[in-house]
């Protein structure tokens, strides 16, 4: 595999590299010098170059990791021992296994800086079987991790487009589950667009959907593709519909008899039945629009949450088919997502915009598999018996359900959610969550239920939801010691302190050592000994009833 190196070029390269799980050599070589980049398993593990300059010892004493005697002592053993300078800093007691690794990491980084820079020169990869040498290993920064750089260093925008090409493919997530949950940092822009592939949608519409400049979505969608997080999927093979033979000619009608009276009207022309009426169109934001209209909209919109099923939360008719409800998303995520508002005026808006954009896609989410591909035609007359036409097309079957996780990938998926929970950014957290929700099964999803539930808490105007699924959880799972004592919280924060101390009782009769729920009770006791307990206040606000 050889050729010329363009800008661009490098992205895919790295991909087949990388999803290819290939072992081997990659030389870049330009007028500068060549560089040689080492792959096992598809892992970037080495780097070396021909220039001084970028040698690993010179490279460690450049980025402060390595001091200048250091270097100059170990330069002399490996020249007269002929020996390979890690082994050597290691033998000097310079590095230990574990520093060493972050040399080799810190060497092979900046060396690519200078590759992901080359746009001009030619390349060649070698197959090579695989072989472990004393340096080889594997590196702290993950290879997913520099090829997102190298993406990010692709600044001309029809670059980027060439390199997707055709965007009428549909976007699929990749059946591998190495390559699907492998890690790496997304920004926000590449966790909402990796949110919103679901296997029908072409990357034209995903492009489209996202309220953000088209450039940067394009080169995030281009780094998600590089990296085997999406993938286009195989294309629907057509099929040809099945023509009925022509009927005989019809043989020619006598010569008519004339009639006595008046003569008979010609039959009435028939009227071919009409069509469905469109779904109705989701609000355009107009450039005069005034910020009152705007908060009005919203505040509709808001206030409808609680009440309207899925289809009118889209402005969808019952009879939807899935192109419509998923136009009708996409036009309504681009007006509602929280990210489009950038009005100062509307900034205390955020939250009520992030519950209508959560309800949309639970909306969307529920409606794309139900609703019918098509509507069905009106039947001909004459009236045909019940049953298929003979000569019909096979009704496509409908969209196979994405395969349950395993315990052990949902566990990697939730830690990266209490990641996020732990840095307080609940956004994230519900996304990673309600991605994973519907493909986990048993104790883990139980646990993605609960964590659910203490993001929602955040947010004081989703705190039902939290119960729903902490009330969810209980269900199937009455002795799960941290759904019980969120749903204690939400009912102590609400002032509803009987039902909290009863939760609390629970929590600790299953767990008496849980601090947190002898705190509480501690806390709540001699309210209720004083009589000023009760079920009103905060829990009025958030539940509508006492």
């Amino acid at each position: 595999m050889k050729g010329a190196l363009a800008d661009g070029v490098l992205p895919g390269l790295l991909r087949n590299l990388y999803v290819g799980r290939k072992n081997g050599r990659l030389r870049i070589e330009n007028s500068e010098g060549c560089r040689t980049v080492r792959f096992q398993h598809g892992q970037i593990i080495a780097a070396s170059s021909n220039l001084a300059a970028e040698r690993l010892g010179e490279t460690l004493v450049q980025t402060g990791h390595l001091s200048a005697g250091d270097l100059a002592r170990a330069t002399e053993i490996v020249i007269r021992d002929r020996k390979r300078l890690g082994v050597v800093l290691r033998e000097l007691n310079v590095y230990d296994d574990d520093k060493l690794q972050d040399a080799i990491s810190i060497h092979v980084h900046e060396m690519l800086k200078k590759v992901f820079a080359t746009t001009a020169g030619t390349f060649e990869f070698v197959e090579m079987p695989e072989v472990i040498g004393d340096e080889d290993t594997t590196l702290k920064v993950s290879t997913g991790e520099l090829i997102l750089e190298a993406v990010d260093r692709v600044t001309d925008p029809e670059v980027v487009r060439r390199s997707l090409g055709d965007l009428t493919r549909r976007l699929a997530l990749p059946s591998d589950p190495l390559l699907r949950f492998q890690k790496v940092t997304l920004t926000p822009t590449d966790g909402f667009l990796l949110s919103r592939v679901d296997g029908t949608s072409t990357a034209r519409e995903v492009i489209a959907m996202l309220p953000l400049p088209e450039d940067e979505v394009c080169r995030s969608l281009l780094g998600l593709l590089s990296t085997g997080l999406v993938e286009f999927a195989a294309p629907v093979p057509k099929r040809e519909p099945v023509r009925a033979p022509a009927p005989p000619p019809a043989a020619p009608a006598p010569p008519a008899t004339p009639a006595a009276g008046p003569a008979a009207a010609p039959p009435a022309p028939s009227t071919p039945p009409p069509s469905a009426a469109p779904p109705p169109a989701a609000p355009a934001a107009s450039p005069r629009e005034s910020i009152e209209e705007r908060r009005k909209e919203i505040l509709d919109a808001w206030s409808g949450l609680k009440t309207r099923n899925h289809y009118e939360v889209l402005g969808l008719a019952t009879d939807a088919i899935q192109s419509e409800v998923k136009d009708a998303y996409f036009r309504l995520a681009k007006r509602f997502h929280p990210d489009a508002q950038t009005n100062p005026a509307l900034a205390d808006m955020r939250d009520k915009l992030e519950a209508i954009f959560i309800r949309l896609g639970q909306a969307y989410e529920n409606l794309k598999a139900r609703a019918p591909v098509s509507r069905p035609v009106a039947p001909a007359s004459p009236a045909r018996a019940p049953g298929p036409a003979p000569d019909a097309p096979p009704e496509p079957p409908p969209p196979a359900a994405e395969p349950m996780l395993d315990s052990r990938t949902v566990a990697e998926i939730v830690a990266r959610a209490t990641k996020k929970m732990g840095e307080e950014k609940y956004w994230d957290a519900i996304q990673i969550l309600e991605g994973v929700m519907n493909r986990s099964e048993g104790k883990a999803l139980s646990r993605v239920r609960t964590l659910l539930a203490q993001c929602y808490l955040k947010n004081p105007n989703w705190v039902r939801r939290a119960e729903e699924q902490l009330n969810l959880v209980l269900a199937k799972d009455p002795s799960n010691v941290d759904a019980i004592y969120t749903l204690a919280t939400i009912y102590k924060n609400g002032g509803l302190k009987n039902r909290a101390l009863a939760q609390l009782r629970k929590v600790l009769e299953l767990k008496p050592d849980h601090e947190a729920a002898q705190h509480d009770l501690l806390e709540l006791t001699p309210s209720e000994e004083n009589g000023a307990g009760g079920e009103g206040g905060l829990f009025k606000r958030f539940f509508g009833k006492s």
